[in-house]
């Protein structure tokens, strides 16, 4: 019985110790990128999408700990994770090379992946624990996560259809805007649950 507690445990951190080595290969090969662009709005967009890529792992880790064993021992919820940070390390590939068009739709595909992912666990997943507390709690979370998700996909949708009118430096200062709302939104609504001070 304690072997398969103990096997059960390492499953769990199997999940979280992957996409932590996943983000931190995408951050180490983004920065390893720097020294190649010479174009200064180029390299404050690019920059910008680390801050977005770290942003990415903070919700992945607030994730974990809100919802503990509910989805880090699912097959799906590995999935999924995988697939978001498939978007998420294209978004800083698009980006050095400052394919913003390109950029923003990776975005906009992350923001869907992450809108299935909240509604599969809101409406169709089961929770593994009868605690009432936390099952409020894990839903609270979803409820927020859908509201915050909704807003930041229909910003970039409105924004890249607008891009078409726009100069690279407008589209720039109006990507990294919205972006730092949508930050705001999920500090906002906990969906990052960590103190600035």
């Amino acid at each position: 019985m304690k072997k398969m507690k103990n096997s059960k445990v390492q499953q769990i951190e199997f999940s979280s110790v992957l996409f932590d080595a996943l983000f931190g290969l995408v951050v180490f090969f983004s920065i390893d990128s720097f020294m190649d662009i010479k174009n200064p709005l180029h390299f404050i967009f690019y920059l910008f999408t680390l801050i977005i890529v770290i942003h990415w792992w903070l919700i992945f880790k607030t994730a974990d700990d809100a919802f503990g064993e509910e989805v880090t021992d699912s097959g799906l919820d590995l999935v999924i994770g995988i697939i978001e940070l498939v978007f998420i390390e294209y978004i800083a590939l698009t980006a050095r090379s400052f394919d913003y068009i390109a950029s923003c739709w990776f975005l906009i595909a992350l923001f869907s992946v992450d809108l299935l992912w909240t509604l599969v666990w809101r409406y169709v997943g089961e929770w593994k624990t009868t605690n009432v507390q936390h099952i409020k709690s894990m839903e609270r979370e979803l409820n927020s996560n859908l509201k915050v998700t909704f807003i930041g996909l229909g910003m970039f949708i409105i924004f890249i259809i607008l891009s078409q009118f726009i100069s690279p430096i407008i589209y720039t200062s109006g990507f990294i805007i919205f972006y730092l709302f949508f930050i705001i939104l999920t500090f906002r609504y906990k969906i990052i649950d960590i103190k600035i001070f």
